[in-house]
């Protein structure tokens, strides 16, 4: 094992999902390594330091949008970096000519799924690409149904009407999210059936609608205004809804269906994403290649998939009709897929081995 202490760099005071990842790495890498942390805008100072220090290994998640800013410093001070592993995604199916530039700066990348590490190959990086997933805790397995707290409104009006409660997340980038196909989705399964409810989660809050929503300008039934969760809420939100709808037109993981499928809870999503890594293929809705995921990205520059969106409500009438089926198809799912491949434990010790291999390269 490497002598000296790896230095894991990452946006240590920003509430995003690069940072509780890394924390969730950070915790997984202690079990084996030395491992100090710093804030990502302290790397014009680290990196050089692990570049002095011969066998000191630098991990910086996200990867790009610190080492862009920060290059002309940091080539200024060291000339070329090494020992450096980047971690970051792939939103789209395919990064800029800058994005690979900057990329190939790297002794390896890390991404979360084989859609972002094919956006890497195919967009020309040269540096190893490693598919390193997202993972669970293992009380998201085991733990017995969270007793309603910040969500009992939620419980309550779901109990009271008799509703299945179809839940979706587009916390920013409304587009890649797809939030506009969910309300469109919605809209349709609406017009077959009346005993469901959507379940809107956005940095305001959670927005619950049961009649149909007008695109532009939604008006939901009511709200429950908790808008940052803490794991054990977000559990419990994943306890009190029935389906998670994955309507995003990319991204390099989408952890929170997931989460939701640990839960016990029914998810589908657009075949040909990230989350292909870990749907069961009855979850998958054939799907076509949408636009730009993102307009002037510039690191982002390729395109993403939407699911056809009369097969989707297809689907979800299927399932609504039958529940207990397809809880045990998810049951099934998680003892057969996600216990054996995205358990927090399973997958430090796959950071482990790549540390290793390139600590003592």
């Amino acid at each position: 094992m490497p002598v000296k202490p790896i230095f894991y760099l990452y946006p240590r005071s920003k509430l995003i999902s690069f940072r509780f990842i890394a924390e969730n790495h950070v915790r997984e890498l202690r079990k084996y390594f030395n491992v100090q942390t710093f804030d990502e805008k302290a790397l014009p100072i680290i990196a050089p330091l692990a570049q002095l220090a011969s066998r000191t290994l630098l991990l910086i998640q996200p990867y790009f949008y610190p080492v862009q800013v920060y290059e002309r410093r940091l080539l200024a001070k060291v000339g070329s970096l090494q020992r450096v592993i980047g971690v970051d995604v792939a939103d789209s199916d395919s990064i800029s000519e800058e994005a690979v530039r900057l990329a190939n700066y790297s002794t390896a990348m890390i991404v979360p799924s084989e859609f972002s590490r094919r956006s890497y190959v195919v967009s020309g990086v040269e540096s190893p690409v490693h598919v390193i997933p997202h993972g669970i805790p293992d009380s998201w397995l085991y733990a017995p149904p969270s007793k309603p707290l910040t969500f009992k409104p939620l419980q309550d009006y779901k109990a009271k009407k008799g509703l299945t409660l179809i839940q979706t997340w587009a916390l920013h980038s409304e587009y890649r999210k797809g939030q506009d196909l969910a309300f469109k989705i919605f809209n349709r399964l609406l017009a077959e059936r009346k005993d469901v409810a959507l379940v809107l989660r956005k940095h305001s809050g959670l927005h619950v609608y049961e009649s149909p929503v007008e695109e532009q300008r939604p008006r939901p039934n009511f709200t429950v205004g908790a808008s940052w969760l803490s794991d054990d809420q977000i559990m419990e939100l994943c306890d009190v809804c029935d389906i998670f709808l994955l309507t995003s037109r990319g991204g390099g993981f989408e952890h929170p269906p997931l989460l939701a499928l640990a839960r016990g809870e029914i998810a589908i999503g657009a075949k040909g994403g990230a989350w292909e890594d870990y749907l069961p293929d009855w979850a998958l809705i054939p799907s076509h290649r949408g636009g730009l995921v993102f307009e002037n990205n510039p690191i982002h520059d390729g395109y993403g998939v939407e699911m056809e969106m009369d097969l989707a409500v297809d689907r979800l009438c299927d399932i609504l009709d039958s529940m207990d089926e397809y809880r045990a198809k998810v049951r099934h799912h998680i003892n057969t897929c996600v216990k054996q491949r995205f358990t927090w434990g399973r997958i430090g010790g796959m950071l482990r081995d790549i540390v290793l291999t390139y600590a003592s390269g």
